[in-house]
């Protein structure tokens, strides 16, 4: 990612100037409609490496905890940055969101490089993000929002409007789990009803197929009731598991998703990033400030959640380390505060170099705390109702 990034920024305006970012040109523009095709993707694969039992496995551990004093002291900090700085009622709502996101997909990639998604810290870690990443895209709603209204303070009509949308989403999506968990019942000595029609459907795709739609229809759902369509498209692929597809294929899917994610579609969303970059050396002192308010906060956030979640030595630095990859989510929250006119290519600026330096150093950060990490706290517990093999 961080490469795709720097390419972006070699190939555009800020360096060569070889493609131009704006709509006008037609390279640029060009990249900017395939780029959201690299967001679906990589929102899609997210949400089907954690998987609903590894959502609901990371809700019971009390990440719920971690997640509020993470999300917090972050908001604050950069609210009240913000406020200092002189910017308005929805760029300080912006800013403060802006330093509380954890990008969920990057943290699920680091994780399984390291071995730790399945760990208690890893279902943490991930927990912890997609809550994160859930209040960020709806205050990011909430912002555009107050910015269409013109309004200079939070009004009450419009908090109630934007929580009774996501409540509503989120009551679409309860209901399309409880009928996919009823198609998932197996016929009398035989497959999954599901399953029973992917077989008698022609074609191999069908599976990925129907996925694909699944995905869609909620993204399109979420963004009719003004959430991001990336949050739709989590949850679709929360929703596809092994279990409603067949183990086969839902491996065969997720192989060809990763493939066509880690090999076309999401360099281009993240070279599409570095296209929009832009740096002047008036804005270094506003970059460096953000940069480091962004990854204290993080930091102290974690590990003040995790002390209340139960965390303890190394594990618990790490959760704070761990939060602090901001990757593709970051960028997509600055790509749409620029072009909805909250940011300006400074402050957008700032927010890439935030995101590079936060993301490039949690996977080595990680790496060093690990070495003193127990077998504990690396292997997946194991349920108590499972016995060892002969006993």
């Amino acid at each position: 990612m961080i490469g795709e990034v720097l390419a972006g920024i070699v190939l555009g305006p800020s360096l060569l100037g070889w493609i131009d970012p704006s709509a006008a040109g037609e390279p640029g523009a060009s990249l900017a409609v395939v780029s959201q095709l690299g967001v679906l993707v990589l929102v899609l694969l997210a949400g089907m490496e954690l998987g609903r039992e590894g959502l609901r496995q990371a809700m019971k551990e009390r990440s719920i905890l971690v997640a509020f004093v993470e999300f917090v002291l972050p908001f604050a900090l950069g609210y009240s940055l913000a406020t200092a700085l002189g910017m308005n009622f929805p760029q300080a709502l912006f800013l403060g969101t802006a330093l509380a996101v954890t990008a969920l997909p990057v943290s699920v990639r680091i994780l399984m490089d390291l071995n730790l998604l399945h760990s208690k810290i890893g279902r943490a870690i991930v927990s912890v993000a997609l809550a994160n990443d859930l209040v960020a895209f709806a205050m990011l709603g909430l912002i555009l929002e107050v910015t269409r209204l013109g309004a200079t303070s939070l009004d009450t009509e419009v908090l109630g409007w934007a929580v009774l949308k996501n409540v509503l989403f989120l009551g679409l999506v309860f209901c399309i789990s409880l009928a996919l968990k009823g198609a998932m019942r197996a016929k009398p000595g035989g497959l999954p009803y599901f399953q029973t029609l992917l077989n008698k459907l022609g074609g191999r795709e069908h599976g990925m197929a129907i996925s694909i739609i699944l995905a869609l229809f909620l993204g399109a759902a979420a963004e009719a009731v003004g959430i991001h369509f990336a949050i739709g498209v989590f949850y679709g692929g929360v929703l596809i598991t092994p279990k409603l597809l067949g183990e086969a294929r839902f491996v065969k899917m997720r192989s060809a998703v990763q493939t066509i994610t880690f090999g076309l579609l999401a360099p281009i969303f993240f070279g599409f990033v570095g296209l929009n970059f832009t740096l002047h050396f008036g804005s270094w002192p506003i970059i460096v400030v953000i940069t480091v308010i962004a990854f204290f906060g993080k930091l102290f956030g974690g590990v003040l959640g995790g002390v209340f979640a139960g965390f303890r030595g190394k594990p618990l630095l790490a959760l704070g380390v761990g939060l602090n990859a901001r990757g593709m989510m970051e960028l997509l929250l600055a790509q749409v505060g620029l072009a909805a006119g909250i940011i300006d290519a400074d402050l957008y600026s700032a927010l890439v170099v935030m995101t590079l330096v936060t993301t490039l150093s949690t996977p080595p950060l990680l790496k060093r705390i690990m070495k003193g990490f127990t077998a504990r706290d690396v292997l997946p517990e194991i349920p108590l109702n499972v016995q060892e093999p002969g006993g």
